[in-house]
């Protein structure tokens, strides 16, 4: 089993001169949330902790006593996501994952041009258009369609997301002439330092083909070469969560993708814990729901859980040892451990 080791961006500049840049990223990723959440140094380098600005003293209660329901800590909509590739999505939307009844096919919408994405609204086809569909739609030229093909083909989804964070890079170009809003937040989040497997080579080129030739701009077009590519698949290796819409499901960040798979920047600063204190959810769409599992007082980081808690000290560590890189030191784990060297 090989080693991931884990990088992060914020511990690589990490001085006076850069702060300013680091906490204006921060400020953009947070948004209205940085009334609830901050993001700041712990043991594990960064977390997201509660800091409830308005109520600086209040505990935050697993149910809400007003509504009787569990208590929400703040819900985030995705920097990209992308519909499941082993089931069938033509009752899906396109842009937010959500399943369009029969009931509800009078409202569906599709894209003119290309006739081949669908939206449950009118709004998620703007959004999408907005965001990165202009850019993708084959109307355009692009070759999305073909990079879709392949990973269908092999499986592999995370070149599709890349494909929608090139797609909201240009955009960003395009509206700001500068891609930095874009790609910066990005760099804030951790990533697998492992060595590119050979199918992202594969993967790169029919990247490469089906979506940089449309690229007019040259020095555009340079900055997207295979580094480039290697750096997103390794923050997506890290980072990305499984979708799982529904109302009733508990969700960790391995979870079963059914609905889909998405990349959440705020939501990625959140730290795993074998006993978390929180836990994501997703009632209605790709809209993440973080929740509380148990009282959170001013202060506390939030964590979740990376992995099925009710395994064994094994499994859950071979599990995340696997997929994430690191040895779980939480209280539970250290716990489990000294009993098992007590028996």
């Amino acid at each position: 089993m090989n080693k991931i080791l884990i990088r992060n961006f914020c511990t690589n500049i990490k001085n006076e001169s850069t702060k300013p840049l680091i906490d204006n990223i921060y400020k953009n990723i947070l948004k209205d949330n940085f009334k609830i959440v901050e993001i700041k140094d712990c043991k594990n380098n960064r977390g997201l902790f509660y800091n409830p600005i308005e109520s600086p003293t209040q505990t935050l209660s697993v149910i809400n006593p007003k509504t009787n329901k569990p208590n929400l800590i703040f819900k985030e909509e995705p920097f990209i996501s992308y519909p499941s590739i082993i089931k069938s999505n033509e009752n899906i939307c396109n842009h937010c994952l959500k399943e369009i009844k029969k009931e509800e096919e009078e409202i569906k919408q599709e894209c003119e041009e290309c006739k081949v994405y669908k939206y449950c609204s009118i709004e998620c086809k703007e959004k999408s258009s907005i965001e990165y569909h202009s850019v993708l739609c084959k109307s355009t030229g692009s070759g999305f369609n073909y990079l879709e093909k392949h990973a269908s083909i092999e499986k592999r989804r995370f070149p599709l997301l890349a494909g929608k964070i090139l797609a909201r890079m240009i955009m960003g170009y395009h509206l700001e002439k500068s891609s930095k809003s874009t790609w910066l937040p990005l760099q804030m989040l951790s990533f697998a330092k492992k060595p590119p497997p050979l199918e992202w080579k594969d993967d790169y080129l029919i990247f490469s083909r089906s979506l940089l030739k449309g690229i007019n701009n040259e020095s555009m077009k340079k900055k997207f070469d295979y580094d480039w590519f290697v750096r997103v698949m390794q923050i997506l290796y890290l980072n990305t969560i499984g979708i799982d819409i529904d109302p009733n499901q508990q969700s960790t960040k391995m979870s079963s993708p059914e609905s889909g798979i998405g990349l959440y920047l705020l939501t990625s600063f959140i730290n795993h814990d074998c006993d978390p204190n929180a836990f994501i959810h997703f009632p209605d769409d790709h809209t993440m729901h973080l929740s509380p599992l148990k009282p959170i007082n001013p202060g506390d980081e939030i964590t979740i859980s990376y992995t099925d808690t009710t395994k064994d000290l094994v499994d859950r560590r071979s599990q995340l040892f696997e997929n994430y890189g690191f040895n779980c030191e939480c209280k539970k784990c250290l716990n489990d451990l000294l009993i098992k060297r007590n028996k």
